[in-house]
């Protein structure tokens, strides 16, 4: 019997992966956790740190009488919570196994890229790298977030 079972924890290639419909499973997962945010008062855009760690959505914020109306809303709560943990084990899985700092790198592509929709070249900028390798990465993080998810589509 193996201790470690690799293949479990194996990210795909995304060379063997069918990026446009993978990325098609990521946005429909994505639209409905932005939208689920929104429906609890939450911002749209989950905060983050400056590494691009996630900081855990605040409960204890005033919101106005009509945002507690849906607040109070228990399926909207549910489902927040529910899409919440999926997002937190997607974007944890993005990482690089020896180098901190591209696992940093990968995530602020990630959340510039999917979470924020700028374009390659602004995110190139922002990371200070070239829009090659911000291709490259998010080709590569797109992976991790999905397969931690199971919405990677194989060609």
């Amino acid at each position: 019997m193996v201790l470690f079972d690799v293949s479990r924890y194996e990210t795909p290639n995304p060379k063997d992966v069918n990026l446009a419909n993978t990325k098609h499973n990521v946005s429909v997962f994505m639209a409905a956790y932005l939208s689920s945010r929104s429906r609890v008062g939450q911002p749209r855009e989950p905060k983050v740190t400056q590494s691009f760690s996630l900081i855990p959505p605040s409960t204890t914020k005033h919101t106005f009488e009509a945002e507690q109306i849906l607040i109070d809303s228990e399926d909207a709560k549910e489902e927040f919570i529910y899409l919440h943990k999926l997002f937190i084990k997607g974007y944890s899985a993005i990482q690089h196994p020896f180098k901190p700092d591209v696992t940093e790198r990968r995530k602020k592509i990630f959340y510039d890229r999917y979470i924020r929709g700028l374009p390659i070249y602004v995110t190139a900028q922002h990371a200070n790298i070239s829009e090659e390798m911000v291709s490259q990465e998010s080709a590569g993080c797109i992976v991790q977030f999905a397969s931690a998810l199971e919405l990677v589509s194989f060609k």
